[in-house]
């Protein structure tokens, strides 16, 4: 075991069995299979619903039997990201964790930090016989980092606690009690092929910083879809381009890191090509500096074909240029909170399935208005492109609760343990806590978690000491 010296150790083995269970978005069926395990095999009150959302009840500690209970939340799945060398299938191989004692990260893939250590969280206070807590009632829901599926499909009128803790944030003495809400929108083009003949090509676009769209959207870092379509219609001022295929991306709500083409040009134009990528890519290094300074951009040519089966050149131009003309990244900062994006939206996925090109965009705002408003402009520009446009995936924001107990208590708590108050604050990230407090009337929600540096992408690193901290903090607040 990689994690077995890490304090807490129970947190820490917990973790470490989560991280060896495959658990990407849409594969969750193994790890809530283990979920189920772990509460039958301690004969703790289960269920697991249709969409393999697990709630397990935990009666209160000796002393606490009578008191109310609380409900511990994260969810199960993760934004499976690894290198392009990683030798990994990540629909059916585990983590390869490891640690300097200070964090903890995987080998070539994303750690899936958010949210295994909510799961760890629960499962150490679950198989705990000497913590002090009111009874318990952990839910933990599937498919969050693809559009909150489960939290939207989940039954919670079993649950008798109006108090929720969600353990879905990543920075340690930050209090969330406020989101955004958000939406997949999905732009289809069905492109007919032509057998074209020229050279071969391929552009590979990497090292980009990629993150988490919610977090990290303000920083201005390189969107790998947005490059890779740019740099291709800024050939097409040297030679026609006929387009094979495009993708890039692993989830619509992580910022592409990488993206890649195929597609055929003349077979004389290999030179003017080289070069107009390589003045494209010295463009992007000027224009990303000290925002995404390692971006690169790779050409290959794979050498002459005959009659390939390609988009014709107005198809692909028509298709690159949609690329690039839907918005992307920031687009209003809040009035009222210094610092916090007020809407955004982010091309996280481009795929390529025969005569189908795929674009897969995440919306996020805190004024719901502006999130349809932004919605209704992709369905514009998307339809005047010939794109089919559907939406999927709706969440409603988290509206601050400027009368909660729950925050008071954990402010105390925290101010006791540490001689200082945390900061409370919103988020332009989506959290669960929306969804769930539609389906509890008078819900009181708050989110917290330890350090976690760069979710979403295979730079993903959990502090050690932090986790620590929150475990500590956790159990306080129970207490």
């Amino acid at each position: 075991m990689a994690l077995e010296n890490l304090q807490p150790a129970s947190v820490f083995k917990f973790f470490e069995e989560i991280c060896s269970i495959p658990h990407g978005s849409g594969n969750v069926d193994m790890i809530s299979d283990y979920l189920v395990k772990f509460a039958s095999d301690r004969n703790l009150d289960v269920t697991q619903d249709a969409e393999k959302n697990v709630i397990i009840k935990a009666p209160g500690s000796k002393g606490y039997e009578d008191k109310e209970p609380v409900i511990l939340q994260g969810h199960m799945d993760m934004v499976a990201v690894k290198e392009p060398d990683a030798d990994i299938d990540m629909t059916r191989d585990g983590l390869k964790v490891t640690t300097d004692g200070e964090y903890v990260w995987a080998e070539g893939t994303s750690l899936g930090g958010d949210d295994g250590i909510a799961v760890a969280y629960c499962l150490a206070l679950l198989d705990s016989g000497d913590i002090p807590h009111p009874p318990l009632e952990v839910v933990i829901t599937t498919n969050e980092e693809t559009g909150m599926y489960g939290a939207a499909a989940i039954d919670l009128s079993g649950l008798k606690s109006r108090k929720l803790i969600n353990i879905d944030n990543e920075e340690e003495g930050v209090f969330i009690v406020s989101c955004a809400g958000g939406a997949r929108v999905y732009s289809e083009l069905e492109l007919p092929r032509e057998k074209v003949s020229g050279l071969k090509c391929r552009i590979l676009v990497r090292d980009l910083l990629g993150g988490h769209s919610g977090e990290m959207i303000k920083c201005g870092r390189g969107n790998a879809n947005i490059i890779a379509a740019r740099t291709l219609l800024d050939a097409l001022s040297q030679t026609g381009v006929n387009l094979i295929s495009i993708k890039g991306g692993v989830a619509d709500n992580a910022i592409p890191s990488m993206a890649s083409a195929e597609f055929i040009i003349g077979a004389d134009k290999e030179d003017d090509v080289k070069k107009s990528v390589g003045t494209t890519l010295e463009h992007l290094k000027a224009e990303l500096e000290g925002k995404d300074d390692n971006v690169d951009i790779s050409f290959e040519t794979e050498g002459e074909v005959s009659d390939e089966e390609a988009f014709t050149l107005y198809d692909s131009v028509r298709l690159l240029k949609l690329i690039c003309v839907y918005p992307d990244g920031v687009q209003a900062m809040s009035a009222q909170v210094e610092g916090l994006v007020e809407t955004s939206l982010n091309l996280g996925i481009l795929k390529t399935d025969g005569n189908k090109v795929t674009i897969e965009q995440s919306v996020r705002s805190s004024v719901e208005s502006s999130k349809a408003f932004l919605i209704d402009k992709l369905t514009c520009i998307g339809e005047a492109f010939g794109a089919k446009v559907s939406v999927s995936g709706r969440y409603p924001g988290w509206k601050y609760n400027s009368k909660s107990e729950l925050r008071e208590h954990m402010v105390s708590v925290y101010r006791k343990l540490y001689g200082k108050d945390p900061k409370v604050m919103a988020i332009h990230a989506g959290l669960e806590c929306g969804l769930l407090s539609e389906k509890i009337e008078g819900l009181d929600c708050i989110s917290i978690g330890p350090d976690m540096d760069d979710i979403h992408s295979t730079s993903e690193r959990l502090s050690v000491k932090s986790a620590a901290n929150v475990w500590d903090f956790l159990k306080a607040c129970l207490e």
